[in-house]
């Protein structure tokens, strides 16, 4: 008898948490948290809606979605994880391509066509199921099961850089109070000038400090923000996300009068080092958005590109309402 999906239903948030945990493909970004974090942004509404999928054999997987209304409710767009991060299913049952499948269509399918998915690169199913993507895109990784010694040997380019940012004074740490994180913010609205100036008006608009606030409220034992100090000053930072295996390097900035220093790079190391001490296997740099100079500094590292293809679907409905409401932005208003 072929496999199909029996049945189709809202999950609880304790079925959210114990999959997410116990899922050996999750990433942070499939995690209840990370969803819930984007609940009221200000420039979009978020709502999760994760589903759970039971199939005719039995096994289960849940798909960790959420609900994007922009524009006053005249659009509603799903995506597999907010922010186009790592999206699709996780499961702690034994899947094969042929789960995936029909995932995948369900996903592209059945969701009335609006649609924003970016593939996990850790789950191997996923590039198996036919899938047309719209975007090729990476992301650049570390494997680390081999160890932080394997990785860099002690006359390695990033170790040598780390021993003479530490030598020059920079002090590594994970920051614990409200003013460190609002001290980081600082630097990241310095690290958006600059980034603004290099590659236009697109890479100078970030993130609100109430995003970075709800993120240190939350005090989750899966989040760090790691920081470098240079004479009571923080100048370089990188908040870190945790799940069972998988770390990611979600955000980071510097200010740039300290680059001669390299705390980047010892901040870097340090976070490395520390996920190899704690046995995880992967430390992911994220997708790069195109810009050479972020790849150039992934790979210094020894990061590898993994795929991570994105797939964006817009039903027709949609494309006429953007275009409707980008004409009528357009008109000059007169005050």
């Amino acid at each position: 008898m072929a496999l199909s999906i029996n049945n189709i239903r809202a999950a609880t948030s304790e079925e959210w948490d114990s999959i997410w945990k116990e899922c050996d493909y999750s990433t942070y970004f499939h995690s209840r948290e990370w969803a819930e974090l984007w609940q009221d942004y200000p420039d979009f509404q978020i709502q999760p809606q994760p589903k759970l999928i039971e199939f005719s054999d039995g096994k289960t997987a849940l798909l960790p979605l959420s609900v994007q209304r922009s524009h006053g409710g005249i659009i509603n767009l799903y995506v597999s994880s907010p922010s186009e991060t790592f999206g699709g299913w996780i499961s702690t049952s034994q899947l094969t391509v042929e789960h995936a499948v029909l995932l995948a269509n369900f996903l592209v399918h059945n969701l009335g066509r609006n649609l924003v998915w970016r593939f996990n690169p850790y789950d191997e199913l996923v590039f198996n199921t036919g899938i047309q993507v719209t975007v090729e895109d990476v992301t650049h990784a570390l494997n680390l099961e081999g160890g932080f010694e394997t990785l860099f040997k002690p006359q390695s380019s990033i170790a040598r850089k780390a021993r003479k940012a530490a030598k020059e004074g920079i002090l590594v740490k994970t920051a614990s109070t409200l003013e460190e994180w609002q001290e980081y913010y600082q630097v990241y609205l310095d690290s958006l000038q600059r980034w603004g100036r290099k590659w236009g008006k697109a890479a100078s608009s970030g993130y609100p400090w109430e995003l970075f606030q709800k993120i240190f409220h939350r005090n989750s034992p899966n989040t760090e923000l790691w920081v470098a100090w240079y004479e009571n000053k923080i100048v370089s930072g990188a908040i870190c996300f945790y799940s069972k295996k998988h770390v990611v390097y979600w955000h980071g900035s510097s200010l740039e009068s300290y680059f001669h220093l390299r705390p980047a790079n010892l901040v870097m190391y340090e976070v490395i080092k520390n996920c190899c001490e704690r046995e995880y296997s992967w430390f992911d740099f994220n997708p790069s958005g195109g810009m050479e100079g972020v790849v150039a500094f992934k790979e210094s590292f020894g990061a590898k590109p993994i795929p991570s293809c994105v797939v964006r679907r817009k039903s027709i409905f949609q494309k006429v309402a953007y275009k409707l409401i980008n004409s009528i932005e357009e008109i000059p208003k007169k005050y």
